[in-house]
């Protein structure tokens, strides 16, 4: 079960990476409910490793999202809304196309 931790500012600061962005911008979407859906074509093997050693457990330490490492499931989590609400304003890293 995730912890909230830090203050809103601190929390936001985990969404900086693209990994996080995307992680909740496909949950507010509906479109992802286990880490399998996150996946990337190309590079696979090391996104998925990021995801689970870094950008999943911040996310979930933030409360933004629910993860159960067993099931490989992830869900929206108690500061889900304060999450999505700012993936839109953040910037998106150099190279890389906004989701829009």
């Amino acid at each position: 079960m995730s912890k909230t931790r830090g203050t809103p500012a601190t929390r936001t600061a985990t969404l900086e990476t693209s990994e996080a962005r995307r992680t909740v911008a496909a949950l507010t979407d509906g479109a992802v409910e286990t880490v399998a859906d996150l996946r990337v074509r190309g590079r696979a093997d090391e996104i998925d490793d990021e995801l689970r050693e870094i950008h999943l457990p911040a996310l979930e330490e933030a409360g933004y999202i629910e993860w159960d490492r067993e099931a490989g499931t992830i869900s929206p989590g108690p500061n889900f809304d304060e999450a999505a609400a700012h993936v839109a304003d953040l910037p998106v890293p150099d190279g890389e196309q906004a989701d829009d």
